[in-house]
């Protein structure tokens, strides 16, 4: 498979660069008859991942984030006479239990402990998190790292146990739905709409190439954002736009969203 020419069409080099790495373990696959597995993409790098893996008939895939609503995934690519149910598995679960009645625990808490240890985002899956504890998928060859080493999240110590895929229990993000009006639908607009920042703040986030469209990331400002949009701000949050609706008598766009909080 020719790297060049399957990614000469995207821009972006950090989305190029992991295009390179499906292409090398496609390749490997081809040549040595061997099963490859990527580390955890979201979205839209497991569509480009996909578009690429499909010129290849020689080849078979199978894309698995450990549960039906998972937002990160990896792909397993292996030779075409072979079946997924038949190559060893790359996911493992675990669930980190605290006692955090003092204080509401965040993705952010959970994730930060994580690579407190030294590990890469891209080796850890969804994080699903619940009351006292939280769901983690992971790769295989990190989870015995974690249940050995992983002992305070937060500041609240905490333990950790391998579960199986039949106990992820999936909880949905809580919402704040706002509603605003903006002067055009641009990004920069929207995005200082959804947090209440000028429109200079925004653009510093998308210049900054800190902000993501449907896990894309968009550097620039005057991108048109569409109803259904999911938002992404390094260091905001992220938030879903419901609906873009009517222009009012003033001549402004009514906004529907939801802040994920």
């Amino acid at each position: 498979m020719d790297k060049l020419r399957l990614t000469n069409h995207i821009k972006d080099i950090e989305l190029k660069n992991k295009m390179y790495q499906i292409i090398d373990k496609a390749n490997s696959c081809i040549k040595n008859y061997d099963v490859k597995c990527s580390d955890f993409l979201n979205p839209y790098e497991v569509k480009n991942a996909i578009d690429i893996l499909n010129s290849e008939r020689d080849l078979k895939y199978t894309v698995d984030g450990g549960y039906e609503e998972a937002e990160r995934s990896v792909i397993s690519i292996y030779p075409f006479y072979m079946e997924y149910e038949d190559i060893e598995k790359q996911l493992r679960f675990l669930q980190i239990e605290g006692n955090f009645k003092f204080k509401t625990i965040s993705h952010k808490d959970y994730l930060g402990s994580l690579m407190n240890l030294g590990i890469k985002r891209e080796k850890v899956g969804d994080i699903i998190i619940h009351e006292n504890f939280c769901q983690v998928i992971v790769s295989a060859d990190i989870c015995d790292f974690i249940i050995m080493n992983l002992e305070k999240v937060s500041r609240n110590n905490v333990k950790v146990k391998e579960i199986s895929k039949n106990e992820i229990i999936y909880n949905p993000p809580n919402y704040k739905e706002i509603s605003f009006t903006i002067t055009s639908s641009r990004l920069d607009c929207v995005i200082s709409g959804l947090y209440n920042i000028s429109r200079q703040e925004s653009m510093k986030f998308i210049n900054g190439e800190k902000v993501q469209v449907n896990y894309e990331k968009i550097t620039s400002p005057s991108k048109e954002v569409k109803d259904d949009s999911l938002i992404s701000v390094r260091g905001k949050g992220r938030a879903k736009i419901i609906s873009i609706g009517e222009v009012t008598k003033k001549g402004k766009i009514k906004i529907k969203a939801k802040l994920i909080v």
